[in-house]
């Protein structure tokens, strides 16, 4: 191999060497701005979430005879919940919620901690024949005072 075959061989070598690094670094900067593009999406979808508990809670609040259930574990609600909501195990609805509210007219207005759980109560409640259900989310979106049970 000749000296000039070899140094046009080194120089092609040090150019694709440099077009990797450039590549690998426009890779970079690409999954940077993605992954900061998901966490503004993310938190966008959690202030959305949050301004709609607070939403649920104020109509709760607003509406006559309305009641605000919590389909949490007991022992989550025993530990804080919103002053004025009434413990209502998922796995029993609609039993305690037709003692407490026998007139199926009646506004319900139901949480959980992330608005799975909730979401789930509000099917069976209406399946049992409630009319006027209402989904606010999860508990993990309230900033205020919480009550504690014994």
């Amino acid at each position: 191999m000749t000296i000039t075959r070899i140094i046009k061989l080194g120089t092609a070598l040090a150019a694709m060497a440099v077009s990797l690094i450039l590549s690998a670094s426009d890779t970079k900067k690409q999954i940077v701005d993605l992954q900061a593009e998901r966490e503004k999406e993310k938190n966008t979808w959690e202030n959305r979430r949050a301004k709609a508990f607070l939403a649920g809670l104020k109509a709760f609040r607003e509406t006559p005879g309305a009641l605000l259930l919590d389909v949490r574990e007991e022992e989550d609600y025993n530990a804080g919940h919103i002053a004025g909501s009434i413990f209502v195990p998922l796995q029993e609805i609609p039993t305690p919620v037709l003692e407490a509210a026998p007139d199926k007219d009646t506004p319900l207005f139901v949480y959980c901690y992330s608005g799975n759980r909730s979401s789930c109560a509000v099917s069976l409640l209406e399946d049992a024949g409630y009319t006027n259900v209402t989904n606010i989310g999860g508990i993990e979106f309230y900033s205020g005072e919480l009550e504690k049970s014994e």
